[in-house]
């Protein structure tokens, strides 16, 4: 018997009945209709504390911080598809996402233990330390490649006034090139607010279904 493909959708809104989440559960909807495991997990939901940029991770491989993230990344990690979906707030993702983000540094990125000390070094070793920190920082191998899909949801009627929704799949990209994932849908929905556009929602949501069905 086949194996259920694990999809694990992460969303960031306070809304548990607003846009994103709506379009995340449509999209989990058609993928459990057709017999996939699915889970939704809203961050909002979670003690996730900020990083504070201290490095301890990369010669742990785990944050000092006892609290909800590392219980989530094995949720990351077990999963083949991931949805990430989040509203545009000040221009850019949710900040609870954007901290989700943060906190992979020592869980999904392989970082020489010893680059922190290369102030240290005479500059022939600075040198050695540079080149390995090249060649191998970047996606931890073991976690394969992972399928993304992208959900942006914004109030503003123009796909990119300012720049914001260019600027919140840029963060949700990185985060995909981190995990060495690929993109294979992206849902971007403007005018979540206004509805200048009859039915713009409801068509969003089917598609949503449809993508689901598809996985």
């Amino acid at each position: 018997m086949t194996e259920k493909r694990k999809i694990l959708a992460i969303i960031g809104t306070h809304r548990k009945n607003g846009v994103v989440s709506t379009l995340a559960k449509n999209i989990l909807k058609g993928a459990n209709d057709n017999g996939k495991e699915t889970e939704l997990i809203n961050l909002y939901d979670y003690n996730i504390e900020e990083c504070i940029g201290c490095w301890t991770c990369s010669k742990l491989g785990k944050c000092f911080k006892n609290d909800d993230f590392e219980a989530l990344f094995e949720k990351v990690k077990e999963a083949e598809i991931i949805i990430l979906g989040s509203p545009v707030y000040w221009g850019n993702i949710s900040g609870i996402m954007k901290t989700f983000f943060d906190r992979h540094t020592g869980y999904a990125m392989y970082i020489p233990p010893d680059l922190d000390k290369a102030y240290e070094l005479p500059t022939w070793k600075k040198l050695k330390v540079a080149l390995r920190a090249m060649k191998n920082f970047g996606p931890r191998p073991e976690f394969g490649q992972k399928t993304f899909i992208l959900i942006v949801s914004a109030t503003i009627p123009l796909k990119h006034f300012f720049n914001d929704i260019k600027n919140s799949l840029k963060s949700l990209k990185i985060y995909v090139r981190k995990l060495n994932g690929i993109i294979i849908e992206k849902l971007i929905i403007t005018d979540s607010l206004f509805k200048f556009r009859k039915n713009r929602i409801k068509n969003f949501n089917e598609k949503a279904l449809k993508i689901g069905e598809k996985l």
